[in-house]
């Protein structure tokens, strides 16, 4: 005798829409929703400026007036992976070419450097260290600055960290670029006055290798060597927006020793105890009593 499948009950349209099904996927949009609000309203108008389409004109002056422009990075028709300020250098203008830009703590990223510079990416996003910290010179006292940093790559190769020989070889191409972002530093805009008289710390940026990020992180790829940029752009006294980043008067400064590749776990171990040693957050790793006889020595 053969027995026949009975067919799944239908519900009706006002069960249904009270279904686990329902319920998960209704979770699943608010909290895509939530997710894709967190991130900060400076850092949506900046990746969104390096798209074609048209844009709002949000206000540089204070956080509260980006607000209203709005708008989730996903409304972007596609991810720009160019990065938004040029890679080949433009001539500044006469005032622009007089501001002068240093990199604080040169020696530590010079230590850092000798070794081969790493920094951890994560899911979550890791903050850098060393961190960028710079000053300024030359600026009007009376104009206003915006100052942004982003990272790009070095090459369009991939690496591995060979242990035998304590080096970093080529392993192949660069995989996909992966989209573009620049970092606005939060008290942007400063005074003229103000970036003589302090240095602008970039210790709140983290990099991670999270392609959907929705927090405003840099976005690189494990084991691809990039080179942070500092850039100035000088506000216009006739607009309150940056509507085209490639098109605004601005000086761009690269520091060499800067470079890192980005990995996922430290593969040179001088590199670990440097951090350890530099870091003065990792006090917890040089607790004498967490080590061992050989490595106290």
């Amino acid at each position: 005798m053969e027995y026949t499948a009975s067919p799944k009950p239908q519900l009706s349209s006002r069960a249904n829409a009270f279904s686990i099904a329902a319920l998960m996927s209704s979770g699943g949009s608010k909290e895509k929703e939530a997710a894709e609000n967190t991130i900060k309203p400076l850092e949506q108008f900046v990746e969104k400026s390096s798209c074609p389409q048209p844009l709002a004109e949000p206000s540089l002056d204070s956080q509260a007036d980006f607000g209203a422009g709005g708008g989730s990075p996903s409304s972007s028709s596609s991810l720009c992976t160019e990065p938004l300020i040029p890679t080949t250098p433009i001539i500044p203008s006469e005032e622009m070419a007089k501001i002068a830009c240093s990199l604080e703590t040169k020696e530590l990223w010079d230590k850092f450097h000798e070794l081969g510079t790493e920094m951890i990416i994560t899911k979550s996003g890791r903050r850098m260290f060393p961190t960028i910290r710079v000053s300024f010179a030359g600026v009007d006292p009376e104009a206003k600055y915006i100052v942004l940093m982003d990272i790009v790559p070095v090459d369009n190769k991939r690496y591995r960290y060979a242990y035998h020989r304590s080096s970093w070889l080529v392993a192949g191409k660069a995989d996909p670029p992966l989209p573009a972002r620049l970092y606005v530093h939060p008290d942007s805009p400063f005074t003229g006055e103000q970036l003589l008289k302090q240095m602008v710390s970039f210790e709140k940026v983290k990099l991670t290798n999270n392609e959907l990020d929705q927090h405003g992180h840099i976005i690189l790829n494990s084991m691809h060597k990039y080179q942070p940029r500092v850039h100035i752009i000088k506000k216009k006294d006739h607009t309150a927006s940056l509507l085209n980043l490639k098109s605004e008067e601005f000086r761009t400064f690269i520091f060499p020793e800067t470079v890192f590749t980005a990995v996922t776990a430290y593969q040179n171990q001088l590199i670990t105890k440097l951090k350890i040693d530099s870091n003065p957050f990792a006090k917890g790793f040089r607790d004498s009593s967490r080590l061992t006889d050989i490595e106290r020595e």
